[in-house]
């Protein structure tokens, strides 16, 4: 999701901004292995996420699925934090997904009718900042920008699909070598793998279900950051790659038999040749 100024809230002489960084660096990260790497100690952790506090309403949040947000962190500190896991980083992070959020608290007067916050296309504006409505603003950018990073893996997994359509219909045949067909089979394989096993992830956080109010900027952010929509468009375009290995498969297994086909004829015309040579 690129993140652009127009469209944006109101903002008044009383807002404050936040600034929110994510970066997806990697397809899998041992948040265990992470956690004395940082320059402060871990606020909260588990399997699934790790909290670094810096100061008052300053933090880094990492995901086992390889995003991290920064929480209005000075760029300075952002390059050192990242510099302490670029060992953890995979050769295929290399067209790695970023975005840019923000965070706006209006205090004053609260709008008649209106406690709770309010969602537009770069930023969330709060009446008042809390942690829990932090926590909710970064998990869900890191689930958008985690969903950007594998959408560009699968158009690219479409591309070569395309290519092999477009060889069949103009060749009628696959020209490509069977072990590149095996290592392509294995890559969409793996793909579907991790994004299932990475981005299923879009269950409502605990403090939503006792806050009306965190549950509506939930729903409202996930709404409009379309992280449903675009799961189901992921797996939309796995099912088409799905359908066009199965028919690559086949034709390959075709492909073998009718070789085989050829070399028990091959062999058959030969030992009647044989036989032919010796008889006379």
């Amino acid at each position: 999701m690129n993140s652009s100024p127009a469209q944006a809230g109101p903002s008044t002489s009383q807002s404050k901004l936040f600034r929110i960084k994510a970066i997806h660096i990697a397809e899998k990260l041992r948040l265990k292995d992470l956690r004395e790497k940082f320059t402060q100690p871990a606020l909260e952790f588990s399997n699934y996420e790790m909290i670094v506090k810096y100061s008052e309403n300053s933090y880094l949040f990492v995901y086992n699925y390889g995003a991290v947000v920064f929480f209005n962190v000075p760029e300075d500190l952002q390059e050192r934090e990242l510099s302490t896991i670029q060992e953890y980083r995979i050769p295929s992070d290399q067209g790695r997904a970023t975005d840019v959020f923000l965070l706006e608290v209006q205090e004053g007067p609260s709008q008649p009718g209106s406690t709770s916050g309010k969602v537009y296309f770069d930023r969330v504006i709060v009446p008042t900042l809390s942690f829990a409505v932090v926590k909710i603003v970064c998990m869900l950018l890191a689930e958008s920008t985690a969903l950007e990073y594998y959408e560009i893996l699968i158009e690219n997994l479409l591309v070569k699909i395309n290519s092999f359509s477009k060889t069949l219909r103009r060749q009628g045949k696959m020209l490509e070598s069977t072990e590149d067909l095996i290592k392509f089979i294995g890559l969409c394989m793996d793909t579907k793998q991790e994004i299932i096993s990475n981005l299923y992830i879009v269950d409502s956080p605990d403090e939503t279900w006792e806050n009306v109010e965190l549950d509506k900027i939930h729903q409202d952010l996930k709404a409009m950051m379309e992280i449903d929509i675009r799961y189901r468009g992921l797996e939309y375009k796995i099912k088409i790659i799905q359908e066009s290995i199965e028919v690559i498969v086949d034709l390959s297994k075709s492909k073998r038999e009718t070789l085989l086909e050829m070399i028990i004829i091959l062999l058959i015309t030969f030992e009647i040749i044989i036989s032919i040579v010796k008889w006379h």
